[in-house]
């Protein structure tokens, strides 16, 4: 496959879906954000539902609403998960604007290193503390208060912006609310980006809860790849791969974000492998009922 063809339609897709979230431009005009049937649904990636211009819910966001209610979120994560058996982490490779941020960060420096493996454990403890158990305890959104990207398209337009609200003749931003949480925010960010430059989708790898739940589809989603018995583990895929995976090792690693630019290499291919042991099914019933036909042909 053509990686530069392949990239470029990759980046195409992630813009289009950074557009599609930001859609709700009339906020500038009207100083009220956007609280339509859309904001009832969520895109399939980490996002922020408090950026002004947002016509879409999070669902890191969503789920945190649920917990802190103390409610079941019954239809997010039918929804969700069916999203993961359909296509994995590929929302993560191809949808996620904040991915989009980490790749082209990535190409300011071309030494990267990498971080020792128990970082991997770290989403978990992300998911169980941020998203869940402090929401539950406290009922406040402590995930998305602390969330970098929900910094970038959230706090820090809203802060800059502050836009008056022409009911109450009031700033929306009030006067002290920008303080130690908002500093505390915006280091992480910093950091963050620091850290996009010299490790490969390091949030992605370390940090989101969102990647780790899709995570667990990875393995069973119709999307899979498919490494050929002739690959000579070269390590091309490696050196290819924003997340630094041996692809021959594990084709479907948790890990694995489906970006797809391992397919460049001609021993790594993208399969289906349900689609296609329906359509071996098919045949297989197809010939024996036309090998029963003539059986019974006198």
């Amino acid at each position: 496959m053509n990686i530069k063809l392949l990239n470029t339609l990759r980046r195409a897709t992630q813009f289009a879906w950074l557009l599609l979230c930001n859609s709700f431009l009339s906020v500038f005009f009207r100083h009220k954000i956007y609280t339509g049937p859309l904001k009832c649904s969520c895109v399939p990636f980490l996002y922020c539902h408090a950026c002004p211009s947002a016509t879409f819910s999070c669902p890191m966001g969503t789920l945190q609403h649920y917990v802190a209610i103390r409610k079941i979120p019954f239809f997010l994560a039918g929804h969700m998960s069916l999203i993961g058996l359909m296509i994995g982490r590929t929302t993560c490779g191809w949808f996620c604007p904040f991915g989009l941020i980490q790749d082209l960060l990535a190409r300011l420096s071309p030494k990267k290193f990498e971080l020792p493996r128990f970082f991997a454990k770290f989403p978990y403890l992300v998911l169980a503390v941020l998203v869940l158990f402090l929401p539950y305890l406290t009922g406040e959104h402590w995930y998305s208060k602390l969330c970098p990207f929900g910094t970038i398209v959230a706090g820090i337009p809203w802060v800059t912006w502050n836009p008056i609200n022409p009911e109450t003749n009031e700033h929306t931003v009030a006067p002290g609310s920008v303080g130690i949480l908002f500093a505390i925010k915006m280091m992480i960010l910093v950091g963050f980006l620091g850290l996009f430059t010299v490790v490969k989708r390091p949030f992605c790898r370390y940090v989101c809860p969102m990647g780790l739940f899709f995570s667990w589809f990875n393995g069973l989603s119709l999307v899979q790849l498919r490494v050929s018995e002739n690959c000579t583990h070269c390590g091309a895929c490696k050196k290819s791969c924003p997340v630094d995976l041996k692809v021959y090792e594990e084709p479907n690693s948790p890990a694995c974000i489906r970006c797809l630019n391992c397919t460049a290499c001609k021993h790594v291919d993208v399969a289906a492998p349900i689609l296609e042991s329906w359509r071996s099914d098919a045949k297989r019933q197809e010939k024996d009922l036309l090998d029963g036909e003539i059986d019974c042909e006198p």
